[in-house]
């Protein structure tokens, strides 16, 4: 059995061993945003430079041959539409909400404690895109969704090895087996957890736009066709949406608010980035296709929600076929023990009944052979 102050050095040492190694993997992170950060601003302090027209140089005086010189950019006010047109189609960046400087400190779960709690908790780049990505499905939309859930499961994590650990140095020898066993699971279970539960509620609602989409697509195409334009419909269609699809619903209104602040295009294109569903990315790829060519969306639509219902419905016989498939196995363990033993009952009865012979048996066993005249073993 393991002493109570040698587990107690063993257990401070580690979790001091795990903090510092977190404690250097945050303030490495920190230094190599800082680093990016860097030129960026480098590159803006240069560009303001370069902005400001430099002072003319006099007649006698002509540059070295070293020095590169370029023509002088072209005033503001020259040729206007050529520079919003490379504006436009140069485009921004896309930026995400947790990028962005407008956040507010009162979303966070545990104040102002929760972004140092988030970096507690390693994880690489793939697993916050990934994360992100199942947050954005589930319908968490906050700038500081990413660094609750890192926040929470790093307590989930923590706090049961504290508590477990505390528990451990005044818990009787017979109960320390079982706590130490608790350490190493409950805060496994506590770390998966929050992450399991996203992903459940992702999946979920995100089954049920994929339901939603042939339904919209019909009552927009009326919409369509009695005139109405695309987002004016898209709004008109989410008004009968809360009570049968509020998932679908909800990202409506999004794409509809979107698209009054700026461009249908950029609304259908973050409402593809916010839905990881093939029906959403065709959907929109639909909708931007038919704008920029100018093809009826009537048409398109029509076309587009009988092929999305054909569509449906393979991927309803398949899983239908997947099900008859991955039933097989249950019914064999669950029916072949009742079928033994409906076969082989009776035959184990009666073998039983003639292992296990009683008295009874024996003399009427011998009372037929002193009928015979041949002599019986009593010691048998």
């Amino acid at each position: 059995m393991i002493d109570v102050f040698t587990f107690q050095l063993i257990f401070y040492g580690l979790s001091a061993i795990a903090v510092g190694f977190l404690l250097r993997r945050y303030w490495r992170r920190r230094k190599t945003r800082l680093a990016e950060s860097a030129p960026t601003a480098a590159a803006r302090s240069e560009t303001t430079a370069s902005d400001v027209p430099a002072a003319p140089a006099p007649a006698g005086d002509v540059p070295p041959p070293h020095v590169a010189t370029r023509p002088p950019a072209p005033p503001a006010n020259v040729f206007p539409g050529l520079r919003r047109k490379r504006e436009t189609e140069a485009g921004l960046p896309h930026i995400e909400a947790d990028e962005t400087p407008l956040l507010d400190p009162a979303e966070y779960v545990f104040g102002p404690a929760t972004p140092a709690l988030a970096a507690m908790l390693p994880e690489s780049e793939s697993r916050r895109a990934d994360v992100k990505r199942d947050l954005k499905n589930a319908g968490f939309y906050q700038p500081v969704a990413l660094t609750n859930l890192s926040a929470i499961r790093y307590l989930c994590v923590m706090f049961p090895m504290v508590a477990l650990g505390g528990l451990l140095l005044i818990a009787p020898p017979p109960a320390e087996r079982y706590l130490l066993l608790s350490i190493l699971i409950v805060p496994a279970l506590g770390w998966a957890f929050p992450r399991l539960y996203v992903k459940s509620k992702a999946a979920d609602r995100t089954s049920k736009i994929e339901q939603g989409m042939p339904d919209m697509l019909d009552m927009l195409n009326m919409c369509v066709s009695q005139g109405m334009t695309v987002p004016h419909a898209l709004k008109r269609v989410s008004q009968e949406l809360p009570q049968v699809h509020p998932a679908l619903y909800k990202e409506l209104q999004i794409v509809a608010e979107q698209a009054q602040i700026g461009t249908l295009r950029h609304a259908l294109e973050n409402f593809s980035r916010r839905i990881d569903v093939p029906e959403v990315h065709s959907f929109t790829t639909l909708l931007i296709q038919t704008e920029r060519m100018g093809t009826s969306v009537s048409t398109a639509l029509a076309e587009y929600s009988d092929n999305m219902r054909a569509s449906l419905k393979q991927r309803a016989d398949e899983k239908a076929n997947r099900a008859a498939f991955k039933l097989l196995f249950p019914t064999v363990l669950c029916l072949m023990p009742a079928v033994y033993m409906f076969l082989l009952g009776p035959s184990i009865v009666e073998l039983t009944n003639f292992l296990n012979r009683d008295a009874l048996s024996l003399d009427r066993a011998n009372t037929i052979i002193q009928r015979t005249g041949q002599p019986v073993n009593r010691g048998r």
